[in-house]
C-alpha cells in the first residue's frame, strides 16, 4: 500500500493540477489532504471544490478555520488575516462552504500513521475549543519541547503539513530522554526528491512541504509526500506546474499585487518561470 499526502494548497489550482495528473497516472492507491485548502491566494474557491469533490480524507488546516471564522488570528499576522478575510467573502455566498471548512476534523488516525496539519501534541482536549496558539511552526524550540511527547507517542509515524518546508524528522528509540540532538533531519536538496528509508527502532515526523505555496524554502515547486508500507520508504516528492500562468494572474489582481506576501510569491514564481522550473 502506498499512501499519498498532499496539503497547503492555498487556492493554487495550477500546482493541484499537476499533483492530482501526477497521482492519477500513478494510480495513487490512497489519498490524504493534511488541509489548507484555501487561505494566502485568492483563489480558494479553485481548491476548496476540486479538493472536496475527490472524497478523499482531510485533516483542518489553521487557514481554513480562519477563513471559516471558527478563531480570530494573530493580530500580528496583518497579511494572513487579509487573505483570510479574501477568501471568507469569496466563499460566502457558495452554499456550504464555510460549514464545510469549520466542519473539518483536527487529526486522522489510521493503523500506521497519525494526520494532522501541524503538531498532534498543540491540539486542544476533546471537546475544547481550538485557537491560532494550536498553529505555531516547528522551529527548533518547539521541536525540543515536543521531544518527550514524541517519544512516548502512540503512532510510529506522525504526517503534517503547515510549515511549508518540507522535511522528515527522525527519532531514534534509543533516546529515552531524547534530546535535541537525537533527531536527524533529512530535507531535499535543491529540486530533486529524497526518499528517507523507514527504520524498525526510529519514530518520524514528516513535514510534507506544501503543494501551493508561499514556498520558504524558496523553490517553487509542488510538494508531495508517497508513505511506501512494502518497501518502508517515505518519499518527498517535487512536482513542477505552470508559475508563469499563477504569475499572470497574481500580478494582474487587484488584491494579490498589494499584498507584501504575495508580492514576494509573485516575484518567486516569475523567477521560477524565466529560469524553466516550470511544467507543461
Amino acid at each position: 500500500m502506498k499512501t499519498y499526502f498532499l496539503g497547503d494548497l492555498h487556492g493554487n489550482n495550477y500546482a493541484l493540477e499537476a499533483c492530482l495528473r501526477f497521482l492519477d497516472q500513478v494510480g495513487a492507491e490512497r489519498i490524504v489532504c493534511l488541509g489548507d485548502l484555501v487561505g494566502w491566494l485568492p483563489f480558494g474557491n479553485r481548491t476548496l471544490e476540486r479538493i472536496r469533490g475527490l472524497g478523499v480524507p482531510i485533516v483542518a488546516g489553521n487557514h481554513d478555520l480562519l477563513v471559516a471564522g471558527v478563531f480570530a488570528d494573530d493580530p500580528k499576522q496583518v497579511d494572513r488575516m487579509q487573505a483570510s478575510a479574501y477568501n471568507t467573502g469569496l466563499l460566502a455566498n457558495r452554499s456550504g462552504a464555510l460549514d464545510y471548512l469549520a466542519s473539518l476534523p483536527p487529526r486522522l488516525d489510521f493503523d500506521r500513521f497519525v494526520v494532522v496539519h501541524h503538531s498532534p501534541f498543540l491540539l486542544p482536549a476533546a471537546g475544547a475549543a481550538p485557537a491560532i496558539t494550536s498553529f505555531g511552526y516547528l522551529n527548533e524550540a518547539a521541536l525540543n519541547d515536543s521531544l518527550a511527547a514524541w517519544r512516548g507517542f502512540e503512532s510510529r509515524l506522525i504526517v503534517s503539513g503547515h510549515d511549508h518546508l518540507p522535511a522528515v524528522y527522525e527519532l531514534p528509540d534509543r533516546a529515552d530522554s531524547p534530546q535535541p540532538g537525537d533527531v536527524v533531519v533529512h530535507r531535499p536538496q535543491g529540486a530533486g526528491d529524497l526518499t528517507v528509508p523507514i527504520r524498525a527502532d526510529a519514530r518520524y515526523w514528516v513535514k510534507a512541504g506544501s503543494v501551493g505555496g508561499p514556498y520558504r524554502d524558496g523553490i517553487a515547486l509542488a510538494n508531495l509526500v508517497i508513505f511506501d508500507e512494502s518497501r518502508e520508504t517515505l518519499i518527498l516528492k517535487r512536482l513542477a506546474y505552470p508559475t508563469g500562468s499563477l504569475y499572470a494572474e497574481l500580478v494582474n489582481h487587484p488584491f494579490a499585487r498589494h499584498l507584501p506576501t504575495l508580492k514576494r510569491y509573485a516575484e518567486l514564481l516569475e523567477r521560477s518561470a524565466g529560469s524553466g522550473c516550470t511544467g507543461a
